[in-house]
């Protein structure tokens, strides 16, 4: 499927967008809200705002990271909507941030740890962790200092591993 083809806003050509990245768009727009109604919710806002701006996209390559960055914005807005709290930190020490050893965990085990962190500690792990956006744009999207977002990654990686290391003992 090209996105150059000039049915660009046909129902068949929509639909068919739609079945290629429902999925992904979907899990993005989850790990970030947290909720899956709110997440579906995002998602269809997404996908509305894809179909609007279809005929600014001058590169086929570039739809994934254009419809991840949508996807990522639509949903930081309806998360911030409901407040998540960061904690505000100055002068953070220098923490290494890689751990030394992970063990391994199911898919499903990891997804309800972060399921479980509260709503500040899971928008920034999950968009460092597995949306792999660097700390000065998650700043920049949640309109944060970059030193909060290190210390809620750190804080939020350290209480997802400390669940974890729960469900493993």
């Amino acid at each position: 499927m090209t996105l150059f083809r000039k049915d660009k806003k046909s129902a068949a050509f929509q639909r068919e967008l739609y079945r290629l990245h429902y999925r992904r768009i979907y899990n993005t727009c989850l790990r970030i809200i947290g909720n899956s109604m709110d997440a579906e919710e995002a998602m269809h806002d997404v996908f509305l705002k894809l179909f609007d701006h279809l005929d600014d996209l001058q590169d086929e390559k570039a739809f994934y990271l254009w419809s991840r960055q949508i996807a990522i914005r639509t949903s930081i807005d309806r998360a911030r909507r409901k407040k998540p709290v960061f904690e505000q930190v100055d002068n953070l020490p220098i923490v290494d941030e890689e751990p030394d050893e992970e063990p391994v965990l199911s898919v499903e085990a990891v997804k309800r740890g972060l399921d479980s962190l509260p709503d500040g500690y899971r928008i920034v792990v999950s968009m460092r962790l597995l949306d792999e956006c660097e700390f000065e744009e998650i700043a920049r999207a949640l309109q944060i200092k970059e030193s909060t977002v290190r210390s809620q990654y750190v804080r939020g990686r350290e209480k997802l591993a400390a669940l974890l290391k729960s469900k493993i003992e």
